[in-house]
C-alpha cells in the first residue's frame, strides 16, 4: 500500500492521512544554523507494523537534505532509523550527532 505523505510547513510536521480519519505524523522544529530537530513521531495503532513511521522519516530526512539541513534526532524513533542498517549514507550524513 502506499501511502502519500504531506508537509505543512505551518505546522511543522510530515504527516499521512488515514481513510479512517487518522494521521500519522513527525514534528519537526527549525533551529539556529539550519538545524532541523525531529522531535516526535505518531502513528495510529491500527497502522502501527506497516512501516508508516519509517516513511515518515525517510521523507522528512529526503526534505533536510534538499534544502540543505541537518537533522537533530530527538525522537528516539528517529535516531533508531539514523543508527540502524536502514538508513542510507547520505541519510547519516545529516545527523547532527556526527558532526559534533
Amino acid at each position: 500500500m502506499a501511502f502519500r505523505v504531506e508537509h505543512c510547513k505551518k505546522a511543522m510536521e510530515f504527516f499521512i492521512k488515514f481513510n479512517t480519519g487518522s494521521k500519522a505524523y513527525l514534528e519537526y522544529a527549525e533551529l539556529p544554523n539550519r538545524v532541523l530537530d525531529f522531535q516526535h513521531t505518531v502513528t495510529p495503532e491500527d497502522q502501527q507494523g506497516k512501516g508508516v513511521a519509517k516513511i515518515l522519516v525517510k521523507e522528512g530526512l529526503k526534505y533536510a537534505a534538499d534544502n540543505k539541513y541537518l537533522v537533530q534526532p530527538t525522537c528516539w524513533y528517529v535516531a533508531k532509523y539514523l543508527d540502524g542498517s536502514s538508513a542510507t549514507e547520505e541519510e547519516k550524513q545529516l545527523d547532527i550527532r556526527h558532526k559534533l
